[in-house]
Formats: C-alpha cells, structure tokens, sequence
C-alpha cells in the first residue's frame, strides 16, 4: 500500500468548556460518523496480523489531532469548511448530549434552524493544506 501518510489529515476540535468525560463523547460519537462515512483514501489496511497470526482491525492511514477552541470559532471552522468540496465535516451541536435516543435527536434538529445551534465539536478530515488552514488557530487539546 503506497500513500503519503502527510497528504491527508483528520482533525476533531472539541469546545473548551466541556468537561473531559463529555468531551471524549464528542470526539468518540465524530470519529464513529467519519468512519462510517469514509471515502476510499481514509483507511489503511484491513486487517493487520502479527506475527502469531492474530488478525487485528486496521485503522484509519493519517494522523488524528484533537484540537480545543470555543463554540464561535468551531461555528466559523464549521461555516468555512462547508465551502471546501474536497473537505469532509462532521459536527456535533449541543443536542447530541442532550438527547438519548436518534430519533429524539432528529426530531430536535427537524425543528430549529442551524443558525441557533450550538456546536460543541466538529471533525475534519481532508487534504492537509484545507485542513491545516481551517484549524491552525486552535491549539491542541491538554
């Protein structure tokens, strides 16, 4: 498998007012969607196999960052990156904590406008260029 592992990056950013446990629901709940939305680039190799012969699942082929920032400047990276076709978002408002169940989260954002919600993380996955430019300005989660 040939690929420059810098080509591509994924980049989550997590609001800093979070408390840890719920920040680690947000990061957790965003790299299951990208996951699951992948395009062919994401992940490396199936299945690893060491050398005992145990088959372990593969992960995704470039690096992952964690980011911190507040909520305006999430909505910003958010707003921007809906603007780059080659970049991959994934957001998370306030409501992906509050609720319990899919459909009671989808009948909440049925019903309010995007410009009222509160987005507690966002993920980025895409060419290293966008992704550093839409993220550079949040420092990395501590």
């Amino acid at each position: 498998m040939s690929y420059e592992y810098k080509e591509r990056k994924i980049v989550c950013v997590v609001s800093d007012s979070l408390e840890t446990w719920q920040a680690m629901n947000v990061v957790g709940h965003l790299a299951v969607g990208l996951g699951a939305n992948k395009d062919n680039e994401l992940m490396g190799r199936a299945v690893l196999k060491d050398a005992s012969s145990i088959d372990h699942n593969g992960i995704a082929r470039y690096g992952f960052i964690i980011k911190k920032g507040d909520i305006t400047s999430i909505r910003e990276a958010i707003e921007t990156s809906r603007k780059i076709k080659s970049v991959t978002v994934l957001d998370f408002p306030r409501e992906m904590l509050d609720t319990s169940h899919d459909d009671e989260l989808s009948e909440w954002i049925s019903k309010k406008d995007e410009k009222d919600f509160e987005y507690l993380g966002a993920i980025f996955y895409g060419p290293s260029g966008e992704i550093n430019s839409l993220t550079k300005t949040f420092p990395l989660w501590s």
